[in-house]
């Protein structure tokens, strides 16, 4: 697996596993010095170490059992019973506290594109480059969208509506710096501008950097719809 498409979360279970590459160790030694992954890092060392845990404790279980002096049944089974009960109760926390859904799940589960509110008057060349873009957004065909949005730029300075759909549509087609660079651009007096945050907070999602996505979306400078506020409340709550 090349260096570019690793993700920090397969990086670190090769670390735990001691199967790093020469090219990944590298990879690896550069990214702990940021802080988003070394969160993601101690994180994934507790969780390895209750896979530890539990599999020192089933070893033991056997073991005990294959050496133990026959007993009599009734005492036997309740024993074993009392045993098994508990290392289901530590199944179903390792479970529940460990199954959450990858950066890439959460971010496919999250996404979708806004509908588009942009109004275009006039009828210049100008403007038919941007009714171009935005009928390419409406389509969901935001690869075209994004050249026809970059030829639009070359041509003027976009305005935060234009920002906003442009930063969409680049996150649509995974080009993520590039979307949070549009997004970026946007003023805060744009109507628009929590859900700019929002989108932002996607592609920041997809790049494992969850500790800047809750900074984010727990701002209280933003103002979500109660359609967004219940996602972004759901989403907070998947990240814990």
């Amino acid at each position: 697996m090349s260096m570019d498409i690793i993700s920090d979360k397969e990086l670190i279970e090769k670390f735990l596993q001691g199967e790093l590459l020469q090219n990944e160790q590298l990879l690896f030694n550069a990214r702990k010095k940021d802080e988003d992954f070394l969160t993601l890092l101690e994180e994934s060392i507790l969780t390895y170490k209750g896979r530890l845990t539990l599999k020192d404790t089933l070893k033991s279980i056997g073991d005990e059992l294959k050496t133990e002096d026959k007993k009599p049944y009734k005492k036997s089974f309740v024993w074993f019973s009392g045993i098994a009960a508990s290392i289901l109760l530590f199944l179903a926390f390792q479970f529940f506290s460990t199954n959450t859904l990858s950066s890439t799940e959460l971010f496919d589960t999250y996404f979708e594109a806004s509908p588009n509110a942009h109004a275009i008057k006039g009828n210049t060349d100008g403007n038919s480059i941007v009714k171009k873009a935005f009928q390419f957004y409406d389509d969901a065909k935001y690869e075209e969208a994004t050249k026809a949005f970059k030829q639009l730029a070359a041509t003027k300075t976009l305005n935060s509506s234009e920002h906003f759909y442009f930063g969409i549509s680049l996150l649509a087609t995974n080009k993520l710096e590039a979307s949070k660079l549009q997004l970026s651009k946007i003023s805060e007096e744009f109507p628009l501008y929590s859900e700019a945050q929002w989108y932002t907070s996607l592609a920041l999602i997809k790049q494992d950097s969850l500790n800047k996505v809750k900074s984010i979306l727990k701002s209280k400078k933003l103002s979500f719809s109660t359609y967004r506020n219940d996602k972004v409340k759901k989403l907070l709550n998947q990240m814990k």
